[in-house]
């Protein structure tokens, strides 16, 4: 092998040619390192910034200090260009540095509006240093003729610039963060899903993105549903018919705000008479839930089971009244005294296709128990062959968790349970005990039979229903898991589990 040529050995050991080897280098390995490392991509351009830094001296060149370099023309122009790459690389490496901190503290979007604005002042910084110290350009002139620029620019733009500035004073003051739920005058509600420059981004209940300029938020009032806690208070209003009392209407409905899922037990859920008169009793159900999206799944729960309560004990809900007219009598009807079977079943969509014959044989086969708070009503591993029907009081069902019970449901007045077993064959996880003292119907499975024969939309109700509860039970054992059974697959295993059972077809 021959020997190197003189010029290319020169060339080796030129400072300012190892210098431009070095920032090229550099550029291509951080540039790979980037996606797949950030801090070692960081550390590969500070360490090529310091070997620029360090070949740039060995050469007799100090990028902070304007001077005329020795030699000729083209070495002119290469020691002029590695000075405007050394202050680029060193704004470079400011930014990377200051990416790196917001990756590392763990709220990168959050961070991204200032990280942005300092950015833009490193980078204008780099740039007024290469004027002065490269170009050897009177700063004062720029300045001055810069300042006449940015105010056309300023009077041209004033409403962008507006939102830019309220996104800045936003950021800094930070009365929301990304994943907070706000409300923004009452009239623009949901969670906040981005914020940058010019507006904050809101994904609203209907799933829908209301972008709001950054200027309207900082005139705006914006209340954080998220922040001290993302615990949200909210309550519903039931109207009665006077006939069931006050005191009774509330421990009703208070039985109600016990046996729901839904909702916090810290603080307390409260009902409350808000007014009284011939034609009604006004109850508010005051409660708490973990999040604001969790607003109408429990206020939907507590309807359905106020629904099913007041079916259960014979009670009315009031009529509207109009204006315009007083509100008729009902006609006289004969009716089943209250809480007997057949006003069990007439709360139950599930039987709502039965005929009132039917109602009334079934209700002969249906089997009254009692149980005292804390009495197990089902144990671990039993496999129930009947239909529970909730006429007083509340229970909890629990599954175990690793050795420990952990409560999955409650299942209140009017609320059924043993499904499981019952149409599938399959034990308890759990046990499912009395929480309050409870009254208890039962429907065997040898008198649900001939009903699911003869009306299989009662089995296809009781599939979809099985199947949501054992999703909702799933959900609240495992909050982690992001992938499950689909609901519809799920209660189409169910749907052929009951027909297998009940020999349907």
């Amino acid at each position: 092998m021959s020997p190197p040529t003189p010029s290319i050995a020169a060339l080796a050991t030129d400072p300012l040619a190892l210098a431009a080897a070095t920032i090229v280098g550099g550029w291509f390995v951080a540039h790979y390192l980037r996606p797949r490392n950030h801090l070692a991509s960081v550390l590969v351009q500070l360490l090529a910034f310091i070997g620029v830094t360090g070949f740039l001296f060995s050469a007799g060149v100090v990028p902070y200090h304007p001077a005329s370099p020795a030699g000729g023309e083209s070495r002119r122009l290469i020691v002029g260009a590695l000075e405007i790459v050394w202050w680029l690389a060193l704004a470079w490496l400011a930014t990377g540095a200051m990416r790196t901190i917001r990756l590392l503290s763990r709220r990168p979007r959050e961070a991204k509006l200032v990280q942005d604005l300092v950015a833009a002042i490193i980078y204008l910084t780099a740039a007024f240093a290469i004027v002065g110290n490269v170009f050897d350009f009177p700063l004062k002139g720029l300045l001055a003729t810069s300042g006449v620029v940015a105010i056309v620019i300023g009077l041209a733009l004033q409403s962008s610039l507006g939102d830019v500035f309220s996104g800045i004073v936003l950021n800094i003051e930070r009365p929301y963060r990304v994943g907070d739920w706000i409300v923004i005058d009452d009239a623009v509600q949901g969670r906040v899903i981005e914020t940058n420059w010019r507006a904050t981004h809101i994904l609203n209940k209907n799933q829908d993105v209301a972008i709001v300029p950054n200027s309207v938020i900082a005139k705006a009032r914006v209340v954080n549903c998220s922040s001290p806690t993302k615990n949200h208070a909210s309550a519903i209003r039931v109207k009665l018919d006077p006939d069931i009392g006050p005191v009774a209407g509330r421990n009703l409905l208070k039985e109600v705000l016990l046996g729901s899922s839904h909702i916090l037990r810290t603080p307390a859920p409260a009902v409350t008479v808000k007014d009284i008169s011939a034609e009604m009793i006004d109850f508010e159900l005051a409660f708490s839930v973990a999040d604001m999206a969790d607003v109408d799944l429990a206020a939907n729960d507590l309807f359905d089971q106020v629904f099913r309560a007041t079916a259960a004990v014979g009670a009315r809900f009031a009529p509207r009244l109009s204006a315009a007219a007083p509100a008729a009598a009902p006609p006289a009807e004969e009716e089943a005294p209250r809480g007997t079977p057949q006003r069990l079943l007439a709360g139950i969509s599930l039987f709502s296709t039965l005929s009132a014959e039917e109602k009334a044989a079934l209700a002969q086969e249906m089997k009254r128990h009692a149980y005292k708070a804390g009495e197990v009503v089902l144990p671990a591993g039993a496999v129930s062959q009947v239909l529970h029907i909730v006429s007083k009081g509340v229970l909890v069902a629990t599954a175990q968790v690793k050795g420990e019970a952990v409560e999955v449901t409650r299942v209140g007045r009017g609320g059924y349970f043993g499904e499981i077993g019952l149409l599938t064959g399959e034990a308890l996880n759990g046990e499912i005990k009395a929480l309050t003292p409870v009254v208890i119907y039962e429907i065997a499975k040898e008198a649900l039979s001939p009903l699911l024969k003869a009306r299989p939309g009662m089995a296809e109700e009781l599939s979809e229903s099985l199947a949501i509860r054992r999703l909702a039970n799933k959900a609240v054992l495992d909050r982690t898991q992001d992938e499950g059974p689909h609901p519809e697959a799920l209660a189409d295993r169910v749907a052929a589990n009951i027909k297998r059972l009940f020999e349907l077809r």
